[in-house]
């Protein structure tokens, strides 16, 4: 019976196997690289302080200003040492479980309003714009409302990184498939401009408004969309001319049918 039993019970085709190791590889590769980044950006700041340290330590300070000076850079340092570790915390807090999304059925209008809210004073300081599509007041979706409007102002910060001109559109897909949104965020810039070198850069002086560079943040976005259900691909490729799309995929609640045309 058992033998019976074992024999009639469906088996993974070689082709859903074969598509689960290169998933596993392709997720493997992704955490090296998530982590090797991760230790790069650290050692900046960890650099800094010890090095402030040691001069003291050493007694090269011209005078009691100067150490004090010097402890004052090195607790600077160490806060924002600090910060880059509470960040990776939440990180690996999102991917193992332990912190959970309230999902909830919320209207998208509500959504994109609180998107252009956060992000409108600092689009406007810069002389850019970002342009709001917003969507029929009866579409809705399943998601935390605060992780959601989260992830896309890290998208939105990202894509205003380093720059003095453009445009941003936000906007629902008129025809995505059944039981599922698909949101796009529009860059006007190429898509190089959201590539990082494979190669680490160089070490340089650690300066206290550095930022964590985009891989570690995007790692941070993809992880929360993963415990939303959904998911983020950049639809167009790597070119110096293509201006860059990316799309965000998200759950319809249940009972809503397809999004309209």
């Amino acid at each position: 019976m058992a033998e019976a039993n074992e024999a009639s019970s469906p088996q993974p085709s070689a082709a859903s196997l074969e598509l689960a190791y290169y998933r596993a590889l392709e997720l493997a590769d992704f955490k090296g690289g998530f982590l090797a980044r991760t230790a790069h950006e650290l050692r900046s700041p960890l650099s800094k302080v010890i090095s402030l340290q040691q001069m003291i330590i050493e007694g090269l300070c011209d005078d009691v200003a100067e150490e004090r000076a010097f402890v004052g850079e090195a607790y600077a340092a160490s806060m924002k040492l600090l910060e880059y570790l509470d960040f990776l915390i939440r990180v690996s807090k999102v991917e193992m479980g332990r912190v959970i999304p309230q999902v909830q059925t919320v209207p998208w209008t509500q959504i994109f309003s609180q998107v252009k809210e956060m992000n409108q004073l600092q689009v406007t300081d810069r002389n850019l714009r970002l342009v709001v599509n917003f969507p029929e007041p009866s579409q809705s979706v399943q998601t935390d409302p605060a992780w959601l409007c989260n992830v896309l102002t890290t998208l939105i910060d990202m894509a205003l990184a380093n720059r003095d001109r453009g445009t941003l559109h936000l906007s629902l897909a008129p025809t995505p498939p059944a039981d599922t949104w698909q949101l796009w965020l529009d860059d006007d810039r190429p898509t190089g401009s959201w590539q990082e070198p494979i190669a680490f850069p160089q070490p340089t002086e650690f300066e206290l408004n550095d930022t964590l560079s985009a891989s570690l943040r995007m790692g941070l976005v993809e992880a929360m969309l993963q415990a939303l259900g959904g998911s983020l691909i950049q639809l167009t490729q790597a070119t110096d001319t293509t201006p860059t799309r990316l799309q965000l995929t998200l759950p319809q609640p249940p009972n809503l049918g397809a999004a309209p045309a």
